[in-house]
């Protein structure tokens, strides 16, 4: 809300019109010519000149300002011939009442230019007061957008964990009975029963993956332990175990650096790097995979970066690949179920980081992450 810094000038303005003003000034010169008369130019120029000149020039204008100084010294000039006041010389009347109008014109400019200022001042205020209430008003929704996105990502988070539990249950009974009724009706069933049977068990394996993966990644944000000093050089050591039989069937060489250690979820970290080192493996050509895992330090963060010289990424695709679900590759290629780096981009950010990846099609890849330094 404006808050007017003069309220008494509003109010003073709203009843004194310009037809009002310039008629009592006409009236309150023929007033002054005759008090000019007969009390001498001291005390006229000082309260009855200056006084109304200055009101008009704040409260109308600079040109009502001018004209009203000019009438003044004319009128001033007439009542000076009039009284016949006695000088050394008879230009010197004319050249005091032009030294007053200069004078006259001086007050009125610099109330004109002060006047101008303060209307500044106060819109500039006026302003300002706007901004502020818009941004807080802004502030306010962003935040209740902010509250709003966090209820609904944890909702979504527990929908996905309940719904992915529950199905898992059914999934593995689905799967047991198909089982059974294999071995039961072995010998009464032909080549194509076998086949529906085995495409029907290949289903239930890969939704029981893509559950698996589902839970996994709900379990990022709903089960993080304390962060705790973990050194990464032990992490990866762990995650190329686990990833042991993917190294012999590939033919992998993994290699690294001496990694830092950070302040993070250890086991969190532990599936950052074996997802990031197991798509070096996967995704691979011809050669054997070469992994390598590398940190430096830039100001206040370590940077880990996971080397691969795999088929690589279209720069097109390096955004979206974060996103669950997205895959760049048919199944039959490349095994997945389109989760694994969505797993490490929420793991990455719950540990106040960013992940991002460098790559062009067929000469590798480089994953990229942060970690603070805290």
């Amino acid at each position: 809300m404006k808050k007017n810094l003069f309220p008494g000038v509003n109010q003073c303005v709203r009843w004194q019109s310009k037809p009002f003003l310039i008629t009592s000034g006409l009236i309150l010169l023929l007033f002054i010519g005759v008090i000019d008369y007969t009390t001498g130019a001291e005390l006229s120029i000082s309260i009855f000149y200056l006084l109304p000149i200055s009101l008009v020039a704040w409260f109308m204008n600079r040109r009502g300002g001018v004209f009203l100084s000019i009438v003044s010294s004319a009128v001033q000039l007439g009542t000076d011939l009039l009284a016949g006041h006695a000088y050394s010389h008879p230009i010197i009347v004319y050249w005091n009442n032009a030294v007053q109008l200069g004078f006259f014109l001086i007050i009125v400019f610099i109330l004109s230019a002060l006047k101008t200022k303060y209307k500044k001042t106060i819109k500039l205020n006026a302003d300002l007061q706007n901004a502020v209430v818009s941004l807080k008003r802004t502030q306010d929704e962003l935040e209740r957008k902010a509250q709003e996105l966090v209820r609904s990502n944890s909702e979504l988070e527990q929908f996905a964990y309940v719904a992915a539990h529950d199905l898992k249950g059914p999934l593995i009974v689905a799967g047991g009975n198909i089982n059974c009724l294999r071995r039961l009706c072995k010998d009464k069933l032909d080549g194509e029963a076998e086949r529906f049977i085995g495409r029907t068990l290949d289903g239930i394996t890969r939704m029981e993956a893509l559950i698996n993966a589902l839970l996994a990644y709900s379990r990022v944000g709903r089960k993080a332990k304390e962060f705790k000093l973990t050194d990464c050089n032990e992490i990866v050591e762990q995650a190329v175990t686990n990833l042991q039989l993917e190294i012999k069937t590939s033919g992998a060489i993994l290699t690294h650096d001496q990694l830092p250690t950070v302040l993070a979820d250890d086991i969190q970290i532990m599936q950052l790097f074996q997802n990031l080192i197991g798509n070096g493996i996967k995704f691979r050509n011809e050669e054997p995979p070469l992994v390598h895992v590398s940190a430096e330090r830039k100001e206040a963060k370590w940077v880990f970066s996971v080397r691969d010289n795999g088929i690589g990424i279209d720069p097109k695709d390096v955004e979206r690949i974060f996103d669950i679900f997205q895959r760049l590759h048919d199944r039959s290629e490349y095994p997945g179920n389109g989760i694994g780096l969505a797993i490490c981009k929420k793991i990455v950010v719950s540990h106040g980081g960013r992940i991002w990846v460098e790559s062009q099609s067929g000469k590798g890849a480089t994953f990229k992450f942060t970690i603070p330094i805290m």
